[in-house]
């Protein structure tokens, strides 16, 4: 779950970032931009 953004492509925010100032509730914004971004592309590869 923190790594996830970082890992992203692009990342929403960098190693550093998660370890100087991002909180858990910036981790589970970020997680569900994530999801959102996922279902839009299985939407567009199913029609």
């Amino acid at each position: 779950m923190l790594w996830r953004p970082v890992l992203a492509e692009p990342p929403i925010y960098t190693l550093a970032d998660l370890r100087q100032w991002v909180t858990i509730a910036d981790v589970m914004d970020a997680n569900e931009a994530l999801d959102l971004k996922a279902a839009m592309a299985d939407r567009v590869r199913r029609d």
